[in-house]
């Protein structure tokens, strides 16, 4: 589940000159794939087999809980367009699009799992969404170059502390 993007200096977009700016749209995306690592670092529940309901509105909570913050995480950064940061949309997107990979598995084994009532979907929706989120490292949308322009703009916000690839 290793996500990538390389940051290339000189992608699109704008060239405001207001620092300001540039660090809070910075600190926007940030603050989306922070929220996004949180959901992801949400371990999984245990299953008893011994229990099928219990099994089932487990995962299904589970289930929910992630693919919503997946696409949140989506819809924020899709959201923000002309950035203020060169580089920066192709940033957005890039996360946008990472996130969108690791969702729709989970989404569809949400949706499998919604429509098979057996006692065992909810294992099998189970067994396979765990080792997807648990067998992987963190995913990681924003692997930018040190000097890039987004990166020189990202390490200036605070949202931007806990983004492993911005740390100085």
């Amino acid at each position: 589940m290793g996500l990538v993007l390389a940051a290339v200096v000189g992608c699109t977009g704008t060239t405001g000159d207001d620092p300001a700016a540039k660090i809070a749209w910075s600190g926007e995306l940030c603050a989306a794939v922070t929220s996004a690592s949180a959901v992801l670092a949400t371990p999984p529940p245990v299953a008893d087999p011994a229990d099928p309901a219990s099994v089932r509105s487990a995962v299904e909570t589970y289930l929910t809980s992630v693919t919503r913050g997946l696409t949140e995480a989506v819809d924020t950064t899709t959201r923000l367009r002309s950035s203020p940061v060169t580089g920066g949309d192709a940033v957005a997107a890039g996360a946008a699009t990472a996130y969108d990979a690791v969702r729709a598995p989970l989404d569809a084994a949400l949706i499998t799992l919604r429509g098979d009532p057996s006692p065992g979907a909810a294992l099998t929706a189970l067994a396979e969404v765990v080792p997807r989120i648990t067998s992987a490292v963190p995913p990681e949308p924003l692997r930018v170059e040190p000097d890039s322009e987004f990166t020189r703009w990202a390490q200036q916000a605070p949202q931007c502390a806990d983004v492993p690839a911005l740390r100085r």
